[in-house]
C-alpha cells in the first residue's frame, strides 16, 4: 500500500500541464488525486488522510499504465535536461571560437544568418560588459535548434 501511496503521491505532484495528460482507467481515482492536488500543503492531515484514500484507490486500479506514463515523464524530464546541457556547451564553444559555428550549423538544422546574427551581438555585449540579454537570444535560437 505505502508503494501506491508513493505512486499517488508523484502523479499528485506532477505539473498542471503534465498531469492533466495523464490517462486514468478510473475517474474517482483522478478526481481524488485533483482534490489532494487542491488541499492547501499547511493542512497535513487533510493531505494525509487524502493521500491514503488515493492509495486504497490504488489497489482497485491497473497501476501499470500510470507506472508507464509517469516514467515517459521522467524521460522527457531527463531528454531536456541533456538539451540544455547541450545547448550552454555550445553557446559557450561558440562565444569562445566563433569558427565552431560552422561545425554547430553541420551537425543542427538552423538559420545561418540569424545566429550569427545573434552570436556577433552576443560577443559585442559581452566585450562592452553591457549584457543586455544578447545571450539569453543566442540561447534560446541554439535551444531552438538543438531541440529540432
Amino acid at each position: 500500500m505505502l508503494t501506491l501511496q508513493t505512486l499517488g503521491k508523484k502523479l499528485a505532484e506532477l505539473p498542471d500541464r503534465q498531469f492533466k495528460s495523464i490517462e486514468f482507467s478510473d475517474e474517482r481515482l483522478s478526481e481524488s488525486l485533483a482534490f489532494y492536488r487542491g488541499i492547501p500543503s499547511k493542512k497535513h492531515e487533510a493531505r494525509r488522510r487524502q493521500m491514503q484514500f488515493i492509495g486504497k484507490l490504488m489497489r482497485h486500479t491497473e497501476t501499470e499504465s500510470l507506472k508507464t506514463q509517469l516514467n515517459a515523464f521522467e524521460g522527457q524530464d531527463q531528454d531536456l535536461k541533456r538539451r540544455h546541457y547541450q545547448t550552454e556547451k555550445w553557446r559557450q564553444r561558440l562565444i569562445n571560437d566563433q569558427t565552431d559555428l560552422t561545425n554547430f550549423l553541420d551537425e543542427y538544422r538552423a538559420d545561418s544568418q540569424k545566429i550569427n546574427q545573434l552570436l556577433r551581438a552576443a560577443l559585442k555585449s559581452i566585450s562592452n560588459e553591457k549584457d543586455q540579454g544578447e545571450t539569453k537570444a543566442l540561447y534560446r535560437a541554439l535551444f531552438e535548434a538543438v531541440s529540432h
